[in-house]
């Protein structure tokens, strides 16, 4: 997954990058593999389920469940099959 930092959001993307990787997902654990300022790659396992049937709707899952915790990031998704 790359996750990339919105404009009106630069303030906390470090700190939403730590809280992504601090539990926030917890059925989905995620390792970061490098990150700058305002990007970051990372990798973990993702349980098989309806928001998983493709890259696209697993990201849009994604997007909308960080939102509701306050993470505002833009992903792009690959699921490794």
């Amino acid at each position: 997954m790359h996750a990339s930092v919105r404009d009106n959001h630069r303030r906390t993307f470090r700190t939403d990058i730590e809280r992504l990787t601090d539990g926030h997902l917890r059925s989905t654990p995620l390792d970061v593999l490098r990150s700058t300022n305002t990007q970051a790659v990372f990798r973990g396992a993702v349980p098989k389920g309806p928001h998983t049937a493709t890259d696209a709707s697993l990201t849009q899952y994604l997007q909308d469940r960080l939102a509701s915790e306050n993470i505002h990031l833009d992903l792009n998704v690959t699921i490794e099959r």
